[in-house]
């Protein structure tokens, strides 16, 4: 049999207890493994839309490597273009 007391707690309600979804700490320790499954499956969406090259060959690899030459000449070109007509370079200028 319940007492009075017991029941007016139960009718009323305990005002310093909250439901656990109301508290901030269940959510931020549900976030954590949440966010490190959408992390890895886009770690995975990562890894298989681009996947490495795999050379088996050598000539294959001379064949890349002749690929890719003149456009690592290109842009090795425009660097030291760029480098060139930066007025703030003060390469040469140093003051003592």
């Amino acid at each position: 049999m319940k007492s009075a007391e017991s029941e007016k707690f139960t009718q009323q309600g305990d005002p310093d207890v909250r439901p656990w979804y109301r508290e901030p700490w269940p959510w931020v320790l549900i976030a954590i493994p949440l966010l490190t499954i959408i992390a890895s499956g886009y770690t995975f969406y990562l890894a298989v839309s681009h996947p490495d090259y795999l050379v088996v060959e050598e000539a294959e690899y001379n064949a890349i490597v002749e690929e890719l030459r003149p456009s690592l000449a290109t842009g090795l070109e425009q660097v030291a273009e760029d480098q060139d007509q930066d007025p703030d370079s003060n390469e040469g200028n140093e003051q003592h």
